[in-house]
């Protein structure tokens, strides 16, 4: 299975990479196809709307994206962590996202097939405690990355409270509600952790 792992921190060693990390030795897909992207330490623009992707089925820029869409193409699943950044996600992820344009314009604007059918995992951690709109934004901006890069079926996972509650390989409750997850590649998932209680909706 080819999996596309991507880190949305501006920051080394985060909940964010913790998050992804764990989530990986969790099921086991370490052994898997990887390729880790970790999105700070990339070159690329954010979309700068020219609908040049509306005459040819490519991203027309050239930089650090241009070989990774092939493997958004080829990839089975696509796991994405990130954090929250003012109710979305972080800004570096919110740019690699818009630059999915592309396959948006692939389908409505070109009326090309989709790309590859795969599944989609979603990690978003917040610092701050959970409150019920806490994830929207961050959601919101997920589902339509979802859509377009063809993931039918997927899975949330979201986590509060990370100031006080770091994701580690120490922190018990969240290792617990990692393995309250049921990783179902059939279904669409979503888990929240709030505080130090775990569960689903």
């Amino acid at each position: 299975m080819k999996i596309l792992a991507i880190a949305g921190s501006s920051r080394k060693n985060s909940n964010t990479d913790n998050f992804l990390d764990l989530f990986l030795e969790n099921f086991n897909l370490k052994n898997e196809d990887i390729t880790y992207l970790t999105l700070k330490d990339l070159d690329y623009s954010y979309c700068i709307s020219c609908y040049g992707c509306a005459k040819v089925p490519r991203c027309i820029l050239k930089d650090d994206l241009t070989d990774i869409y092939p493997i958004i193409e080829e990839s089975d699943m696509i796991i994405f962590s990130t954090p929250i950044y003012f109710n979305s996600v972080s800004s570096i992820s919110k740019s690699f996202i818009d630059r999915m344009q592309v396959y948006w314009s692939r389908k409505f604007l070109l009326k090309l097939p989709p790309i590859k059918e795969k599944f989609g995992i979603c990690l978003i951690n917040g610092g701050a405690k959970y409150t019920e709109e806490q994830f929207l934004g961050s959601e919101l901006v997920f589902d339509h990355f979802l859509k377009v890069t063809s993931c039918k079926n997927h899975l949330t996972l979201k986590v509060s409270n990370t100031d006080e509650n770091p994701i580690n390989s120490e922190n018990e409750d969240f290792i617990r509600f990692l393995n309250s997850i049921n990783l179902d590649f059939n279904a669409r998932k979503s888990y929240v952790l709030k505080e130090k209680n775990y569960g689903n909706k």
